[in-house]
Parts: C-alpha cells; structure tokens; sequence
C-alpha cells in the first residue's frame, strides 16, 4: 500500500510539472537585472522614453501606489522599470532593442532589483546581514528595506513567479562604483551568479551574465578604475561577457549616465545579448537621442563666433586660424601638444566662456559647429554656469558639421557656457544655443557682435598669398612668404574637405617662394589651398573654369 501511495505521489508531481512547463510560454524570453544606482536608472525619462512596444513587459519587484503597479505583477514596460520613483536605465533600452530584432511572437520581460550606492556584497545571500548591519545611511537601509530587507531574496521570489509564465533567458548586471578597486569583486560576482543558477534551476550554459562598465575614462568617470576589474569576469565566470561603456555620456558627477548614455549602454547591453542568440546587429552610428521639442516654434538662437573669445589674456591656448570654410573666415584650436584629457583646464588660457540672456523658461540646444578629423581629436570640456565640466568626447566629423552637444532647461536670465580644450586637433567654429529642436545648417546666421582678429594670412613675416591666375584654367601659381627655414605644408581641399593634392611636405628656406598647381583631370568649382608652417595656418579660396 505504501508502495502504491510513493508512486501515486510521483505520478502527480511528475503531472504537475509537466503542467507547470506546459503552461511557460517559450516565447516570453526573461531577464534578471540586479546592480546599483546606474542599473537602478538614474537618468531624465523623457517623452520619447514613454512610447514602448506591449511585447516589452516589466515585473515590478515592489508595489508602486504612483504607478499603479502590484509587486509581482507585469506591466507594459513604461519607465520607471525599477522603483516606483527610479529613473531611466540600460534596461529600458535593452529591452527595446531586444523586442525590434526579435520575431513578433516573443516578449520580453525584465525584473530589476536595484540599489543606489550598494556594495556586491549585499545580493551575498549568505553574508548580506554582515554588510547590512555595517551601512550607516539612513536612505540607503531605507531602499534595502522596499525589498523587505534582502534584495537577493525579492530577486528570487520574483524570479520564481516570472518562471511560471516565461523562461529566464540571462542576467544583466551593472555594479562595481561602490567595490572600486576591490579585486576580489570578480569572484563575489561569480558567487552570487551561482546562488541564482541554483535557488533557480537554470542551466548555466544557457544563461550568460552581462556586466556593464562603470562610467568609462574617456567621459571623466570617477570610477574608471574599476572597468580594469570588471574586465577581469569572463576570466573567472565562464559565460559572462563584459558590456563597454566608452562614449556613452555621463552626468556632471561623472558617476551616473545621462539618458543619452544610459540609451546606448542598454542597446550594447542588448546587441551582445543577440549576438549570443545568433542575431547580428549593428550598433547605431549616432545615439539613440531623441530630439527635444519643448518649443517646437523656436523663439531664439544665439550665435557666436569662437575667435572673438579669444583675447590677450584669455583662451591664449588657443590658436586663432584663418579657413574660408568656416563662418567668419576663422576658427580656434589648442595649440598642437596640448591636451587635458583627465580634468578641464584650470586656467583661464584654456577656456573660452560665453555670456547669454535667455528671454524664457524653457530647454535650450546647445550646437556647435566643429572640424573633428579622428577619435584622437573630437573632444572638448563643457561646463554650464557654475557647474561641473563634462567631457563632450566622440564629436568625430567628416569636415565642417554641425554637432548636438546637449540639451538643457534654463529659466529666464543671464547664463554663461564654458568651453575647455582636451585633445588638440579638435576645430571650434561657431557655437548656437537655440530653442529650436533641428541642428542650423550652413555656416549658421552672423554673430552680430563678432569683430576682426589678428589676421594668420600674414602674421610675424607668414604670408600665403592669392594665386595667380584666377579663375583659371589648367594651371595656376601660389606664392607664400616664410621668414626663417622651416617645415611647409601646403595640400589642395575639394569643398568637402576632401584632400586633392599635395604641392609641398618639405623644408623650405627663408623667403618668397612659388609653387605651380596643374588641375590635370580635375572638374571646373571651388577649392581651397592651405599651408600650415609652424604655428602659422592660413587657407585661399581658387576657382577652376572648364577647358
């Protein structure tokens, strides 16, 4: 009889599980995100950030009154996707992208249990009451306390309901700020991804772990250090990949990602993720940034020529150079060599500011027309009134553009932006700050107050002079003037920047000198000679006719 009953009682479980497996949908793919205040989400939630796909779904992890949300319940994943009052954060662009490269049949549902300012060690589900009791802050017992205490545990409890609807298809991480410099934090990392694999029945060879970088060096991130010890976790957790955090923009703390940032960190966090299903996707070449409309008419712009900031005693860093394609026939770059790649300048003769009186309360877009040829020369520092510098890097250009650096709320008043050097051979021209939400084009509208500068084309015996003839058809002479033995440069650009040819990449002696250009087999327009000697630069403007 007590044989018949144990096997009676195997058939039923047996039953049941083969019901509870029938009733997961494999197509509702699940991911569990745990981390600090960046996973947590700390950025704006703007408009755009609001329209979300139904097949993206969030499990809120606490009861949210504001939102209307039951803890363990899912919803369509409308931001905030973590507390009832968190920000945006990599998962929402995660799951976004995941949903826009998947069939149309999958969902995918993420639970995020996160906590501002934790160590690792407090998702230890053995030890995590030994660095509970050590935390001293009363707002962050207070986070630890919406999850009843144990986040690691809440993680789990939501974790175990999501499986009875979807099966749990990898987990996404993003902590380390608060473990900076503690080398052991692979292998704490590795412990607590083990605890899950088994509170949770999964197979670890089906469900990678993806860890993010803290904020990277390359935007000032006052953690970078860290990223060296993440780098370390494939080495010791086999089917973990780390996510890089390079160019993906940070606030003014430089500890926590703006929107902007947080946007492209959950699309990489997602593109490797499909990479592991099979799925090629391409990072998108710009971020996905939405544009700011909060004044879709536009009320005003402000323009300002870059040169007319540079002066005797301030910005002397900078050169002043003479290009006809830029606005106003002049452009400014630091000084070859000069580079302040870590902090902003602290001096005055590194920085230009520029004063404005905005006439409203509303957001304002800061564009900036610049030259940035390669990786290695596209940055500057940024600052907004009595801020914090920013490092605005991966301004990269293909000659003269017209480039978004921000958006900001001012109210009605007197501002100032401040604009620092960082790696040379960046090229400032022209800086707008407008309420209007598209980017100027051209050379922009005319600086009404931009007055002349010491002029390069003839500076401390330089000289570039006009060739002759011009127009012209066939061939031409360019003269130029050096008063000591030095380096020459003088190359031939199409209007698009384009280099054509190079007339001299040599030493010349002190003195006049002639080179002749011959056209060959080049089409009737517009180009431009330039001559960099020195410290000298100066470009023409020459005009082919057709034979």
């Amino acid at each position: 009889m007590k044989e018949q009953r144990k096997h009676t009682s195997l058939l039923i479980g047996l039953i049941l599980l083969a019901m509870s497996a029938f009733s997961q949908d494999q197509d509702f793919h699940i991911y569990l995100c745990f981390g600090q205040s960046n996973m947590e989400g700390a950025g704006a939630i703007e408009t755009v950030d609001r329209t979300v796909d139904s097949r993206f779904k969030v499990m809120e992890a606490v009861d949210c009154s504001n939102l209307g949300r039951t803890k363990g319940k899912w919803y369509t994943a409308v931001p905030p996707l973590t507390r009832c009052y968190s920000g945006l954060s990599p998962v929402d662009y995660f799951g976004r992208t995941m949903i826009a490269n998947l069939p149309t049949n999958v969902k995918v549902g993420v639970i995020n249990v996160s906590v501002g300012g934790c160590k690792i060690e407090l998702f230890d589900k053995v030890n995590y009451t030994t660095y509970v009791s050590s935390i001293t802050e009363t707002w962050l017992k207070n986070i630890i306390a919406e999850y009843s205490g144990n986040p690691y545990a809440r993680l789990v409890e939501m974790a175990k309901l999501a499986q009875k609807d979807g099966v749990i298809k990898g987990i996404l991480l993003h902590q380390g700020e608060s473990n900076t410099g503690d080398t052991q934090w692979p292998a704490k990392v590795k412990g607590v991804y083990n605890n899950l694999i088994t509170d949770l029945a999964l197979d670890p060879a089906k469900v990678p772990l993806l860890a993010g970088e803290v904020v990277h060096a390359d935007q000032g991130g006052v953690c970078a250090s860290m990223n060296t010890i993440i780098a370390k976790l494939p080495q010791t957790l086999p089917n973990s990949y780390v996510i890089s955090s390079s160019k993906c923009t940070d606030q003014t703390d430089n500890l926590h990602f703006n929107s902007a940032g947080y946007r492209k960190f959950g699309t990489r966090y997602a593109i490797k993720m499909l990479s592991l299903m099979g799925i090629q996707v391409t990072e998108p070449q710009e971020p996905i940034d939405p544009i700011i409309l909060p004044d879709p008419k536009g009320t005003e712009s402000f323009w300002f020529e870059a040169e007319r900031f540079v002066s005797p005693t301030v910005g002397l860093n900078f050169n002043v150079v003479n290009d006809v394609l830029a606005s106003n026939g002049k452009y400014i770059t630091v000084q070859a060599g000069v580079q302040s790649l870590t902090t902003a300048p602290s001096l005055s003769v590194g920085l230009i500011t520029i004063p404005f009186t905005a006439t409203k309360d509303t957001t304002y877009n800061l564009y900036t027309r610049l030259n940035c040829p390669s990786a290695d020369d596209d940055s500057f520092w940024l600052k907004l009134n009595n801020g914090a510098f920013v490092a605005c890097n991966g301004l990269t250009t293909i000659g003269w553009a017209w480039v978004k650096i921000t958006s900001f709320v001012l109210t009605k008043g007197q501002h100032k932006i401040t604009i620092g050097y960082r790696e040379d051979g960046a090229m400032l021209d022209k800086i707008c700050i407008s309420s209007y939400g598209t980017a100027p084009t051209g050379m922009g509208e005319k600086d009404a107050l931009a007055v002349g500068v010491n002029s390069l084309n003839e500076m401390d015996g330089y000289a570039l002079g006009q060739n002759y003839p011009n127009p012209f058809i066939g061939k031409t002479n360019i003269s130029f003037e050096i008063p000591q033995n030095t380096f020459v440069s003088l190359k031939v650009y199409n209007l698009l920047g384009t280099e054509i040819q190079e007339l001299a990449g040599k030493e010349y002696s002190s003195g006049k000198h002639t080179v002749e250009f011959d056209t060959k087999n080049l089409t009737k327009g517009i180009y431009i000679y330039t001559i960099k000697a020195g410290k000298y630069s100066a470009s023409q403007k020459m005009i082919i006719q057709e034979k």
